[in-house]
């Protein structure tokens, strides 16, 4: 009998709570003011369940109250899309069952701010396109921005606003297969392209896997050809980009760069690079840049693998040991013995802070016709270049724009007799380089 009892209690609480509707929740997660919180896949929401409730609203603005319904959860965690970086936003839970949904709940909404947009790739643009090879890199288009718009691939157009980029220029004439294979649910577009960055050609594309996965093609490469491929994600929403990796293979490759990294020591730039193969290799020009399109030759570096050619990994380093302050880009020119060259990646080193106008650099020395200054300031700064001989009488003088930051000087010195002069740089408050010593042939 006392069994029965308790069967018909159960059944009366029950029915009662299925009779009125649900109280409000409890936010869990994330916790009301966080801050930092990663949009990227999704960020989670959690409440504390609700007795007799069988669903959950869930509403999210930037907006307070939030008044926007992004879905409906059975259970006491929904998962949500929608986030942008650096974004304050608002949720609530509206519990429900059969007898209605709970009332006043947007009182406990509760907020947090999404994180700020990672740093973008060193392969963002068609200028810093990383070596495509053998080996497989481990690719994202986390960060990564956009460098012109998506074209149709396969009757439909995606948003190709987080692009980023891969080339090799072929040795031989013969087909290279590229294999992209997207990590989860990215749904990644392999864009092929020949040429350089400033002019390239569509030549093809492939985006048959429509929920993420594999995409490979097959690229008919000719000799001396130049080629880049872009990698971005269909979708435009940020839980659509994401992590992949790519190899490529046949003989038209040329070295298989592994690695190219730098470092700031003391007043000098460390760069090192590694190379899992080498065919028919002269060696790399080690190219440096203040605004990461015009590049100067910095020094060279021959091949140490035996006539050229190597199958083990061969490491390099270069020691850029008059770099100035501030922000330089580098990358390298591998160059063949037949004269064919092909380009790394474009790395950036940030120096330290620029204190005083300060002449870093002159070359060649002795020069005949021009004299390259390299030149670092602290500001955005009008100059002017003066040279005198050695009695101290000036036979140069011009003046120059420069900018805050490393800069490149061309200096005309054809029409200057064979001697042996003084340079130095003067700007418009009156501050002045160390003077320097050249000669001129």
């Amino acid at each position: 009998m006392k069994k029965l009892y308790l069967l018909a209690f159960i059944s009366f609480i029950f029915s009662n709570l299925s009779a009125q509707s649900p109280g409000c929740t409890t936010n869990v997660s994330p916790v009301n003011q966080s801050t930092d919180v990663s949009p990227i896949p999704y960020v989670t929401f959690k409440w504390n369940p609700v007795p007799g409730a069988v669903s959950y609203d869930v509403y999210v603005s930037t907006k307070i109250p939030p008044k926007q319904l992004v879905g409906t959860a059975v259970t006491d965690s929904f998962n949500f899309n929608g986030a942008d970086y650096s974004s304050v936003y608002y949720w609530y839970v509206v519990p429900k069952n059969a007898a209605g949904a709970a009332i006043g709940c947007s009182s406990s909404a509760t907020s947090f701010v999404t994180s700020s947009p990672p740093p973008p790739p060193s392969n963002d643009d068609c200028y810093g396109a990383k070596d495509l090879s053998s080996s497989i890199d481990n690719g994202t288009t986390v960060g990564a921005t956009q460098s012109f718009p998506a074209t149709s691939c396969g009757g439909y157009v995606g948003t190709a606003d987080d692009d980023v980029w891969y080339q090799f220029t072929a040795l031989t004439t013969g087909s290279v297969i590229v294999t992209m294979n997207g990590s989860g649910t990215f749904d990644g577009v392999v864009q092929v392209y020949r040429g350089d960055c400033a002019n390239l050609i569509n030549l093809q594309c492939m985006d048959t896997s429509q929920a993420g996965g594999r995409e490979q093609l097959t690229i008919n490469a000719v000799a001396g050809t130049s080629y880049k491929i872009r990698i971005y994600s269909f979708g435009n929403q940020l839980t659509e980009r994401g992590n992949f990796t790519i190899s490529a293979s046949g003989s038209p490759l040329p070295i298989s760069l592994l690695s190219f990294k730098g470092e700031h020591s003391g007043n000098q730039n460390i760069l090192s690079w590694a190379t899992a193969n080498e065919l028919n290799n002269s060696g790399f020009e080690v190219q440096y840049s203040f605004n990461r399109s015009d590049f100067r030759k910095l020094g060279f570096v021959s091949s140490k693998a035996a006539n050229g050619n190597s199958s083990a990994v061969l490491n390099y380093q270069y020691v850029d040991n008059k770099a100035p302050g501030g922000n330089v880009y580098y990358r390298l020119m591998q160059i063949d013995k037949d004269g064919r060259s092909s380009y790394s990646n474009v790395i950036l080193i940030k120096g330290e802070k620029i204190n005083n106008l300060t002449l870093n650099m002159i070359y060649p020395n002795p020069a005949k016709n021009t004299l390259n200054l390299v030149i670092s300031s602290p500001e955005n700064n009008n100059i002017s270049i003066m040279i005198t001989d050695l009695a101290g009488k000036k036979v140069y003088q011009q003046g120059y724009s420069i900018m805050n930051g490393g800069n490149n000087l061309d200096v005309d010195i054809a029409k200057l007799p064979a001697g042996t002069y003084f340079l130095k740089a003067v700007c418009n408050n009156g501050c002045t380089t160390a003077v320097s010593k050249f000669v001129k042939e």
